[in-house]
Order: structure tokens, then sequence, then C-alpha cells
């Protein structure tokens, strides 16, 4: 069963960024339960996780990998607070055809990594490394994101000790027929605060005229 990167890009989600250069290039991961299975197979790396386990088919079946959020428990102790906070947004996209999870199941399997009965093997002492760090996690984590940059933004907004604004904020424009989406916003302050990157260069025109809407609207 593939796991980490390897899952990752067989689900179709972005991979994050690793404090040290992250895991091998050219590598497939897979998981196994115990030290007692591990084989040697070129091109595989075999990754230890006993904690529970959930997975999905792949490519019609032929494949198996973990899912997202057995994905994103695994990689806790491999990236920085904040990247684990990106990774698991980017599980949650607003995007319909992205969103491989909600905030809920992310929860749920975090509680179970507590149950050391959900284990493989019965002498479980405690549980794996990481759940106090996939907790932080969970309290920053948001669903209906659109990109990794706007979740890095709003992480910075709270690393200056800026309450966690709302995300994708949908905002109604007087002779506009559609909903405009705020990438944050404080509603109460009528603050928005927008990432744009490189495709928005584009987009110019039409971002400057939905910008002075916005602000005819206060």
């Amino acid at each position: 069963m593939f796991a980490l990167d390897t899952a990752l890009s067989l689900q179709g989600i972005e991979l994050p960024r690793y404090r040290r250069g992250g895991l091998l290039a050219d590598t497939l991961h897979a998981v196994i339960e115990s030290n007692g299975v591990r084989t040697i197979l070129q091109g595989i790396c075999f990754v230890l996780w006993s904690g529970p386990q959930t997975h999905m088919p792949i490519h019609h079946g032929r494949l198996r990998c973990t899912d997202s959020v057995t994905t994103w428990a695994m990689q806790a102790n491999r990236l920085e607070d904040e990247e684990l906070v990106v990774l698991g947004d980017s599980m949650m996209r607003r995007d319909g055809h992205m969103k491989k999870a909600t905030l809920e199941e992310f929860r749920i399997y975090v509680d179970s990594l507590s149950d050391l009965s959900n284990y493989s093997g019965s002498d479980r002492l405690r549980a794996v490394r990481g759940v106090s760090k996939m907790r932080r996690a969970l309290r920053l984590m948001r669903e209906n994101t659109d990109s990794s940059q706007e979740t890095r933004s709003r992480i910075v907004l709270l690393r200056y000790g800026l309450p966690c604004p709302e995300v994708n904020y949908a905002i109604r424009l007087k002779g506009y027929s559609h909903v405009f989406f705020a990438d944050m916003a404080y509603p109460d302050l009528k603050i928005i605060i927008e990432y744009d990157g490189r495709h928005h260069a584009s987009r110019w025109l039409a971002d400057s005229k939905r910008r002075e809407a916005l602000e005819d609207e206060g």
C-alpha cells in the first residue's frame, strides 16, 4: 500500500515543503505495520506505521494507497507545524474535485490515535509520535481554501497576533449577478485580505474593477 508523497501524488494532492530537502526523489513509498514484514525492493522505501490505516483504490483498483487523512497523519513528524496545516488545508479545498476530506474526519482520526486498541499489535504502550502536533494543526486548519499560499498568508496573520480571518468569505455586490469570494476577511471590520499569485497578472483589469466595487461598498 503506497503512502506519503506517493499517496499524495496518486490522489492529486499538492506536495508539502519539507524542512530538510524532502523525501528521496524517484522513490516510491509504501507502508508496513511492523519491521518483521520489511523486505528489499529496488526503488521502494518502506515506512513503518502502526497506527490505524485506511486505504483507497486508485486507477480503477489496480493500486492502493493510504487515504488522505492517514497520509496527513503519517507526515506529522516529517513536516514543520505550518506545513502540516498547509497540507491539511490542501486536502479540504473549496473545489469539490480537489476535496478529499472534512475537518471532522481529521478530528475523528486523531482521536482514534489515542485508543491503543486501534493499533497493530497488542503490546502498544503509547500513541504514535506527533499526536500533539496534529492537534495543534487541527486548531489552525480550515475547510474550503483555494491555495496553499493563501493558507501560508493566513498563518502569517496569526503569527503576528491577529485573530483567524474567515476564509473564502462570500460577498454579493450591487450590480453583479454572481457572488465574490474573498480569500480572507474580517467581516465586522470590513477588511479583506487576498493573496495575489502569478495567475492574477492576466486578470488585472477584472481584479481592479472588483476592488473598486468592493471599496464602493465600504
